[in-house]
C-alpha cells in the first residue's frame, strides 16, 4: 500500500513491502503489474513488451495472509488493469 494512502502503523508494518528488482518495483509502483493472492504476478495489459524489462508471466512472490490487506488494495487501487 503507497504510503501517501497509509493510515498510523501501515507505514511500519513489515508485510507493506516487498523486495523486489529495481525494474519490476517500479512497474509495481506504476499499476503495471501486481500479484495474485497466489503468488504469480498479473501483467497489465497497458504493459507492452515486459520481457524489455526483464518482466516475464512466469515471475512470482511469495506471500503469507499478512500481506493481503496490503496486495488487496495494490489489487484494486494501484492495478492498472485496463
Amino acid at each position: 500500500k503507497p504510503w501517501r494512502d497509509c493510515t498510523g502503523a501501515e507505514r511500519l508494518n513489515p508485510y507493506n513491502g516487498l523486495l523486489l528488482t529495481p525494474n519490476l518495483d517500479k512497474a509495481f509502483d506504476s499499476g503495471l503489474v501486481t500479484f495474485t493472492k497466489q503468488g504469480p504476478i498479473a501483467l497489465s495489459p497497458l504493459l507492452t513488451e515486459p520481457e524489455k524489462f526483464g518482466i516475464t508471466a512466469t515471475m512470482r512472490v511469495e506471500l503469507t495472509a499478512q500481506h493481503e490487506p496490503f496486495m488487496s488494495f495494490h489489487r484494486d487501487a494501484v492495478f492498472r488493469s485496463h
